[in-house]
């Protein structure tokens, strides 16, 4: 979006999660004449490629497993598989979300669902305490900077879980 209008990215403040820059930023920054040379075509690509470069690099932290964790996930392990378990469900008031989601649909492009803003709000909260965005690898948890989410959707096909990637960096 940067580049269509001619903005160099790294001008662009970001109001987004831990500053990142959203389209409503660049949106409402004004471009500099100097700026706009400096976003040239030619050499938005290479910025790309490095900065999905920086992105993948990034991907995840591996912290290594002591003995009493690996015990104890196997203790957790063998208690899901053989022993009953229950679930609790809960009743939520949703009428100030879905009288916020009225509020941003007048002034949106696109319509915002509930289920978008229930996707969007799991996205933070996993950034917000990472140990919930993480892998068991058996002597490792590996930790991941971005959140990619799965949705349940009900297609001709059957059920389809297509997942959507980097939800966290995503507006709603």
């Amino acid at each position: 979006m940067a580049t269509e209008k001619g903005i160099a990215i790294d001008q662009v403040s970001g109001t987004g999660p831990n500053n990142r820059i959203i389209a409503a930023d660049v949106e409402e920054h004004k471009a500099k004449p100097a700026q706009v040379a400096a976003a040239s075509p030619a050499a938005a690509p290479k910025k790309a490629a490095a900065a999905m470069a920086d992105l993948s690099s990034a991907a995840y932290e591996d912290f290594e497993n002591s003995q009493i964790r690996k015990v104890i996930a196997e203790r957790l392990t063998y208690s899901k598989q053989n022993i009953p378990h229950y679930y609790v469900t809960v009743q939520v008031q949703m009428d100030n979300l879905i009288a916020l989601r009225g509020k941003l649909n007048k002034h949106s492009t696109s319509k915002i669902s509930i289920n978008d803003m229930v996707i969007k709000a799991a996205s933070l909260a996993a950034v917000n305490v990472p140990a919930t965005n993480s892998s068991w690898m058996n002597d490792f948890v590996r930790q991941f900077q971005n959140v990619n989410m799965s949705v349940a959707v009900q297609t001709d096909h059957g059920l389809m879980a297509p997942v959507i990637k980097n939800t966290n960096l995503k507006g709603l």
